[in-house]
């Protein structure tokens, strides 16, 4: 499993910390490219360091950073969490900009699997027009929003769920979801 995580500069990095985590789990060869902006953000809502994180991953880039090609080349999917629209709408009217950019448009590319995890709480026409041409080019969209079937007693429970959702899009064995319709719940 050779997966890149990205992250952007958005609410959200309790996801993208336990994406991370349950990957180390699996002993993924995870890259990580992060905005330079997101580290506070990072800081701000989990109380993690980037070295902390830096520990869960085998590659790590800022996103201004060049990555070798190889890294792009040997991944098999591309999750960005969280994904704020403006981190990608550059890509729909230009070429990319930055590594982020630019791998996920290899990912593209390439046919791999692209997770957009879209951190708006409201989106307007234009942030809507960048997700539909993502998804016509092939990404998957997946807003974070919780879930409740599963009657969640923490955040946690709420975040671990949805990372569920993101290994079920990856085709990961997992025990991180409730199934509908399992333990009684209809």
């Amino acid at each position: 499993m050779k997966p890149i995580v990205g992250i952007t500069n958005a609410t959200g990095m309790a996801y993208a910390v336990h994406l991370l985590e349950e990957f180390n789990k699996r002993n993924a060869k995870t890259r990580l490219i992060m905005s330079r902006d997101a580290e506070s953000t990072l800081l701000r809502e989990t109380n993690k360091t980037l070295a902390a994180v830096k520990q869960l991953v085998s590659h790590f880039y800022f996103a201004d950073e060049q990555m070798t090609p190889e890294v792009m080349e040997t991944a098999d999917s591309m999750v960005i969490v969280p994904c704020s629209v403006e981190a990608i709408a550059a890509m729909v009217q230009s070429p990319p900009q930055n590594s982020l950019q630019n791998a996920a448009a290899f990912t593209l590319e390439s046919k791999k699997k692209l997770i957009l995890v879209t951190s708006e709480p409201r989106l307007g026409i234009k942030q809507l027009e960048v997700l539909l041409h993502m998804a016509h080019k092939g990404a998957v969209i997946m807003p974070y929003m919780p879930s409740f079937y599963h009657r969640p007693a923490t955040i946690n429970d709420i975040v671990a769920h949805h990372t569920g959702r993101i290994f079920d899009l990856l085709d990961i064995e997992h025990n991180m979801v409730k199934r509908w319709g399992t333990n009684g719940t209809n």
